[in-house]
């Protein structure tokens, strides 16, 4: 009787502790998934702020080289040729003289910012200006590819183009050209004195240059990625997966994953050796991108598959002002590692427990105190790496990307914050300005990469010259140099500037 007492005693302990153990998983489980949805959303947000900020700058930038009495001129006068006889090719030849002006004039302002071309684009949507004679007097890329941002521009909007491919033969990193690259535009309209739109400017932006260094940075952990897609669920960022995405046959070794890969779910893992039974267009899109290209911003915690069919987790916003979408994934297998290393310590304890009785239910209670330990530090892990990516995202919008000092941006702020404290506590605030003499003539005798070279050991010789915490030294424009000090009367700013 008292071995079936026992017995009964022990089945009943042991449902008790298997019932409490799968409890406990559960509310782990459950917390694990709002914190990595937080992780997620918390990254996407700040991706796409990032995102937005960098392409607020570049319009900002086009903006102002479109109203430039030069730039305007010339496009005038390229525009009353055009206009004459477009088909003529002594008019053409006329027209040299005005676009190689012109193309030197862009040349200098597209350095700053290594854009790789340009166009003035007439209203019969004809490039009457280029960096490539290739393309001159053709229908234009834009309208050919995003008409309805076309359409937005001549009506006085400035924009940020997604990516399309490239109309002219790109160069590569080993120096070699190829077709169809992706490429990048921001336009703007260009008015005349009587603000009349006559014509458009398009910059050329390599998509791996900025756009494309903010999504790779928004990532977490060792699966994660940060991506772009457009209105026709068409990656516009290089996948982080290049070489799997090579492996299992979605793009050549020739050709970026941009405008390659359709976000659709090809219904299995790829990755295990799943071949899908229809063609990739003819896939429905993953849950995330269905989602999103109806316009909704969302998260899943319930796991979907990516376009490599792999289990993920995700967050997506889209912009509509924009034109595209943002998604960031995380592996599930990877996300809920805590998870599943919390699971299993609970089954080694149940199963101690069977054998061991109380002293058992004891060491289960012990061995589930260390693992929730853990489970905190693996997500307090998690959590230091979303606060450094947030800090790298919020560091690239405030640094110049040539000399690695504060941009002008952040002086603004800052001059902006000094001027009201010095005006609260009656202090004073002095303020450098500096520029590079001779800095055109040695730009253009010795090149822009000379030039580069030059403006970042002068940006370095004003940081080391400039020690205090509080002094600002930031790049305000091509070769122009400010150094806000805080704090400092009119002699002691005299002693630092000749010094």
């Amino acid at each position: 009787m008292k071995k079936l007492s026992w017995l009964i005693f022990t089945f009943l302990f042991l449902l008790l502790v298997s019932g409490s153990a799968w409890y406990a998983l559960e509310r782990i489980k459950e917390e694990s998934l709002k914190t990595i949805k937080g992780s997620l959303q918390t990254v996407t947000k700040t991706t796409h702020e990032a995102l937005n900020i960098w392409i607020k700058n570049r319009q900002r930038n086009i903006i102002d080289m479109s109203q430039d009495e030069t730039l305007v001129l010339l496009t005038q006068k390229l525009l009353q040729i055009h206009n004459e006889a477009s088909n003529n090719l002594e008019s053409r030849e006329i027209a040299n003289s005005p676009l190689q002006e012109l193309r030197l004039f862009m040349k200098k302002k597209m350095e700053t910012h290594q854009d790789i071309g340009f166009f003035i684009v007439s209203l019969d949507k004809q490039n009457i200006a280029s960096m490539r004679d290739s393309n001159l007097y053709e229908t234009n890329v834009i309208f050919q590819k995003r008409p309805r941002y076309f359409k937005r521009m001549f009506e006085g909007e400035t924009l940020f183009v997604p990516p399309i491919n490239s109309d002219v033969p790109l160069q590569l990193e080993n120096g070699e050209f190829a077709e169809n690259l992706p490429t990048i535009f921001i336009g703007t309209p260009v008015y005349d004195s009587n603000q009349q739109i006559i014509a458009l400017l398009t910059l050329r932006i390599d998509p791996s240059s900025d756009f494309s260094r903010v999504t790779q940075i928004g990532r977490i952990g060792s699966s994660g990625e940060t991506y772009a897609f457009d209105n026709k669920g068409l990656l516009i960022t290089n996948s982080r997966f290049e070489q799997q995405l090579q492996q299992i046959g979605l793009v050549t070794s020739q050709k970026s994953s941009m405008l390659s890969i359709r976000i659709a779910d090809p219904g299995g893992n790829m990755l295990n050796g799943y071949i899908p039974k229809r063609k990739r267009k003819q896939l429905p899109f993953t849950f995330m991108a269905e989602s999103a290209l109806k316009g909704e911003n969302g998260f899943n915690v319930d796991g979907y598959r990516d376009y490599r069919g792999v289990p993920v987790y995700g967050s997506w916003i889209w912009d509509n002002s924009l034109g595209f979408g943002l998604a960031t994934e995380i592996d599930v297998e990877e996300a809920l590692v805590p998870n599943y290393k919390t699971r299993n310590i609970l089954i080694l304890a149940v199963f101690s427990i069977a054998f061991v009785s109380l002293s058992g239910f004891l060491f289960w209670i012990a061995i589930e105190q260390q693992a929730n330990t853990k489970l905190k530090e693996a997500f307090s892990d998690l959590e230091d790496i979303v606060k450094e990516r947030t800090k790298e995202l919020q560091a690239l919008s405030y640094q110049d990307g040539l000399t690695e000092i504060s941009n002008r941006r952040e002086f603004d702020q800052a001059l902006e914050q000094e001027w009201h404290r010095a005006m609260r506590h009656q202090e004073n605030l002095s303020l450098i300005m500096i520029d590079i003499d001779f800095f055109k003539p040695y730009n253009d005798n010795y090149g822009h990469m000379q030039g580069d070279k030059c403006l970042k050991q002068v940006a370095q010789l004003l940081e080391k010259t400039s020690q205090r915490v509080t002094d600002i030294v930031a790049r305000y424009g091509g070769e122009e140099f400010v150094v806000l000090l805080p704090s400092t009367s009119l002699e002691q700013a005299k002693k630092l500037a000749e010094k």
